[in-house]
């Protein structure tokens, strides 16, 4: 019963957060970038958690996995849509080397970082170790929320604007598939016997679950059911797709993401898909970032130096990865950091670090350090989820992208041009 009642008042909080948690049009710029992260759903979720209302007790959460999974599911599929290659042929090659190179640079300090720092504190056990990597994995991707926010906020024109949209559109997909390859690398529990072939088996199960679901949802979409039944059949295939994929010990993300590629570059329906996914977007983040809240323990003090480390490489790692875009841009833009643009996260890279926390925490018990890692985590994706998209309007300030409003002669308000247009 009591997990039934916690089930109902999450739903409750996602439908009503999704209706009212995001309204502040008539707010300052700096409470609009707060609200429109979601971060504040995460402080709703830890007040209601285990350690301090108890309303969501230790173990219904981890009755909450369906959740975890829907949510999964429901992220990848919407990420991987993006990927459309009607749309991804209009930017060039190397505006496409630049999204991976900066995710792969930013990933690598941060791994190696905080691979160092578990060494010195002598967690060296595998689990632990994987968990760093897969901080790091959730650290290298950027968030297009922020980006949206300040577009919003103003006229925002020109190529480092353009380039810092694509890039925090599709730099999820290195994080996603770096996370694939940890699970690989660590060999988190067994695999079906079918699909017991050494380390591959987590990269393969979750493509061919992928090629799958595709293929399902090809067929069982021709003959264009209602809305209604659109939604609901949407909301199976990602509870299944990411609950088959868990139990396999493999990336749910992963194959949420290749189903989405899939139907974006396949399917009739795509556009179809998209809106629906998008509908619902908001209820499912939502219910996502309570669900993150209430797992948080803080249970020790080495959160404090991790979340401090995790900061500070992942922001050194964006500004160094970001001067691979020095190639692409203009030679008048070159001297405006383009790594600062890129310091948003979002929705992405909590799913990373939830499925992580699953994964890790369910098949390396031992490993005390996965939900220290998490915490962090959890901790610095919130930091930059409100720092970031202050630092991106400066940055676009300084590139005179921004076209900043100002009143004529008559008091009315009109915008003036930035240099870039």
């Amino acid at each position: 019963m009591r997990l039934l009642l916690t089930v109902l008042a999450l739903v409750l909080v996602s439908l009503l957060g999704a209706r009212f948690g995001f309204r502040s049009r008539r707010a300052s710029l700096g409470f609009r970038l707060f609200v429109s992260s979601g971060s504040h759903f995460v402080l709703v979720g830890f007040l209601l958690g285990p350690h301090v209302a108890g309303l969501i007790t230790e173990s219904v959460t981890h009755s909450l996995a369906p959740f975890i999974a829907l949510g999964l599911g429901w992220i990848g599929l919407l990420f991987g849509l993006q990927f459309d290659r009607t749309v991804l042929r209009n930017f060039r090659r190397g505006e496409h080397g630049l999204v991976l190179g900066q995710a792969l640079v930013t990933w690598t300090l941060l791994a190696g970082g905080l691979v160092a720092i578990l060494l010195r504190t002598g967690h060296d056990d595998t689990g632990s170790l994987a968990a760093a990597c897969a901080a790091a994995a959730a650290g290298c991707v950027s968030s297009p929320t922020g980006t949206a926010v300040v577009f919003g906020s103003a006229r925002v024109g020109g190529p480092i604007s353009r380039l810092a949209s694509l890039v925090t559109s599709l730099d999820g997909s290195v994080g996603i598939a770096m996370l694939a390859a940890v699970y690989a690398i660590a060999h988190p529990g067994v695999a079906a016997p079918l699909l017991d072939i050494g380390p591959l088996r987590w990269i393969l199960a979750p493509a061919l679950l992928a090629l799958l679901f595709g293929w399902l949802f090809l067929s069982l979409s021709r003959e264009k059911p209602p809305a209604e039944e659109f939604v609901l059949f949407l909301l199976a295939l990602a509870l299944i797709l990411a609950g088959t994929s868990l139990s396999l010990a493999s990336s749910a993300l992963f194959s949420a993401w290749l189903t989405g590629v899939f139907i974006a570059n396949l399917s009739p329906l795509r556009k179809r898909v998209y809106s629906a996914l998008t509908i619902w977007e908001k209820p499912v983040h939502v219910l996502f970032l309570v669900v993150a809240g209430a797992l948080l323990s803080f249970r020790s003090w080495q959160v404090v130096p991790l979340v401090f480390a995790y900061v500070l490489l992942r922001a050194f790692g964006k500004l160094l990865g970001g001067e691979l875009a020095r190639p692409v841009l203009p030679s008048e833009s070159t001297d405006v950091p383009f790594g600062a643009t890129l310091l948003s996260q979002g929705g992405v890279s909590i799913a990373i670090a939830m499925s992580a926390l699953l994964v890790l925490g369910s098949e390396f018990p031992g490993a005390t350090a996965v939900q220290t890692i998490f915490d962090a985590v959890i901790m610095g994706i919130i930091i930059f989820e409100v720092a970031g998209p202050v630092i991106l309007r400066r940055t676009l300030d300084r590139a005179g992208e921004i076209s900043k409003p100002m009143a004529d002669s008559s008091g009315r308000r009109v915008a003036a041009t930035g240099r870039s247009g």
